[in-house]
């Protein structure tokens, strides 16, 4: 691995992404982080000059502190684009409407445009840097389709260099020569390679298209226009068509069409728009954010959005439900979102349930768009100071299941994959330093636990380009790597113990079915919110979280011979029970009281 030194210097050319296209091999090079050196090209980048810059953000204060910019400058702009969208549009929808269509993209992108121009700055600010190459910016758009396409482009080499171009033009960079070269964008970027089906996935595709066919036709047929909308509620399937059924309407799997467009962008559109932006602002980081909105705003909302209207009165969904619920639609399913902004418009109620972890836990998600947004906030248990929190139970575990786990199995290591580049902080070089964990937790594992190992990538890996199984594989090639051939819950039943690896979904999950269960992570409470640090002490207090790899394979090598003895200790139950009764309830009647909880608020 390259040097971070703090400062350096030696007169470096700046390279900003993985694409060596931009890319100097003739002289001295800093490289701008983590991203730009992809594992496969590991024999390139180590024999260049180079270093790479310290990551910026990564402090629990930084990190405090960005947050609460992000968060300022969001309450700031939000009127104003719902004023401008609405006048351009010729609609009237309210703040809280246009929040649900377009927030979570908002937020992204105010974390996206914080995290590039303080990581440019600081590099700049620190190092020797002679020059900078990048795409010719007046070729390619930064403007996405939709708030899906978005997130991966946030990732993208191509992008992210095209955006560097951008925030040049706002930082002083005097005495750096600015190289530009022409890039064709229709080329495909490693981000966007997706891996071909297999031809044996085939008749199961067949199947499923027909599946949906005769369900849409269904639906056309048997929905009445005051049902209760149910989506992806995260109850199990059978479940929540027996909710549907209680309601007394015929229960439907519903589904959203996808959106796709060729509308292209509009350049001169967006400037007009983006004069509107009131951008007096004497801040440069806002004024930043403010200039580039309508650059990289997706097409959806802009161009295309009569094309998303005009899909969504096409779906065969109930005009005046008695309720909407969903536990997973909220975030990238624009023609959901458009058709929910509609709905509140005319009082109808929207609930949202929790999808998955950190909800009422994570610093810096505090509080989540679909949290603020819906009339009610169904939790897994918790409440935390909003009046939309009713708290309830894990929708997915929803009652104990026999055979959860095999005291004489082996143990089972569930990983997280490199996240997307969504946050305020670097955190491909904090994941560099998780991974570097985890590889030091196996080492110090007993080799009879060794021999014992399933490591489980996260279905996400495969995405991403950290090269997962090529890094394990060349740590040790006995290692047994599971690519998500096999569902989760089948490694579970085969293991005696589980070992989370992060502060994840799947932690709540296996404490709430009793099943033993370690954990590990770096940086101990820094992500955790003041209210959420007492319930994890308790865990930590029993020795089920651990914050170093060393800790928690002592604990393992320690208890590997008699898991259900430890497990079962007195003290151990206690304090699961008082977690999961804070984050992780069941309920063996889910339907029965989800639906008293649904009725309350059509009531009201």
């Amino acid at each position: 691995m390259l040097a971070k030194p703090s400062n350096d210097n030696i007169p470096r050319h700046l390279i900003c992404t993985a694409d060596e296209k931009t890319w100097k091999f003739d002289r001295p090079v800093i490289f701008l982080g983590e991203w730009c050196l992809l594992h496969s090209k590991k024999k390139i980048w180590q024999t260049m000059n180079a270093i790479i810059a310290s990551p910026y953000g990564l402090e629990p204060v930084q990190k405090d502190k960005d947050y609460v910019e992000a968060i300022a400058i969001e309450n700031k702009i939000l009127p104003q684009i719902t004023v401008i969208l609405n006048q351009y549009h010729n609609t009237h929808y309210t703040q809280r409407s246009w929040k649900i269509i377009l927030g979570h993209w908002l937020r992204r992108y105010i974390n996206v445009i914080i995290n590039r121009t303080k990581t440019l700055e600081q590099c700049l600010q620190n190092y020797n840097v002679s020059g900078i190459t990048t795409f010719n910016k007046n070729h390619y758009t930064l403007a996405t389709t939709n708030s899906y396409d978005a997130i991966w482009s946030f990732n993208d080499s191509y992008w992210n260099n095209i955006l560097t171009a951008h925030l040049l033009d706002f930082l002083d960079i005097k005495n750096i020569s600015i190289n530009f070269i022409n890039v064709n964008h229709t080329e495909e970027s490693f981000f966007f390679k997706q891996s071909t089906q297999p031809i044996s996935l085939s008749l199961k595709k067949y199947a499923v298209s027909v599946y949906k066919k005769a369900n849409k036709l269904s639906q056309r047929l048997f929905t009445k226009e005051t049902d209760a909308f149910i989506i992806n509620s995260y109850l199990p399937k059978e479940k929540e068509l027996k909710l549907q059924l209680s309601f007394g309407q015929f229960p439907h799997t519903w589904q959203s069409s996808s959106f796709s467009t060729s509308t292209k962008v509009n350049s001169l559109l967006r400037e007009q728009l983006a004069a509107q932006l009131n951008n007096n602002t004497q801040d440069k980081l806002e004024y930043i954010i403010r200039a580039l909105l309508f650059q990289l705003i997706p097409i959806c909302y802009l161009e295309a959005f009569q094309e998303l209207d005009h899909l969504t009165r096409q779906q065969y969904w109930p005009n005046h439900p008695k309720f909407i619920f969903t536990s997973n639609n909220f975030d990238t399913d624009e023609i959901f979102k458009l058709w929910v902004a509609k709905k509140i418009e005319i009082n109808i109620p929207y609930i949202v349930g929790q999808h998955g972890n950190n909800y009422g836990t994570h610093r810096y998600v505090n509080p989540s768009i679909e949290e603020v947004t819906s009339k009610k906030f169904l939790t897994w248990g918790w409440t935390d100071g909003l009046p939309q929190h009713i708290p309830t139970f894990i929708l997915k575990k929803t009652k104990k299941i026999k055979n959860t786990y095999n005291p004489n199995g082996g143990l089972l290591l569930i990983e997280l994959p490199l996240g997307h580049r969504i946050t305020t902080w670097d955190n491909t070089s904090e994941y560099n330093e998780y991974f570097l964990d985890q590889i030091d937790f196996v080492k110090k594992l007993d080799s009879t636990i060794r021999e014992n190992l399933t490591i489980r990538l996260h279905s996400g890996y495969k995405y991403q380009t950290w090269d997962d199984i090529n890094r394990w594989k060349e740590f040790d090639q006995k290692l047994n790597v599971d690519t998500g051939n096999r569902k989760i819950d089948q490694l579970v039943s085969q293991s005696r113990i589980i070992v989370h690896s992060y502060d994840s979904t799947g932690i709540l999950e296996t404490l709430a079915l009793n099943i033993p269960t370690l954990a590990f992570w770096q940086n101990d409470f820094e992500h955790l919110r003041e209210s959420a640090k007492p319930y994890y002490q308790l865990l930590v207090d029993v020795g089920i979280i651990h914050f170093s790899p060393t800790s928690i394979a002592i604990k393992i090598n320690e208890i590997w011979n008699n898991i259900d003895q430890w497990w079962m200790q007195s003290e151990i139950q206690h304090a699961r029970r008082q977690f999961c009764d804070r984050y992780a309830k069941t309920s063996h009647n889910p339907e029965k009281t989800i639906k008293q909880i649904l009725l309350s608020e059509i009531n009201q």
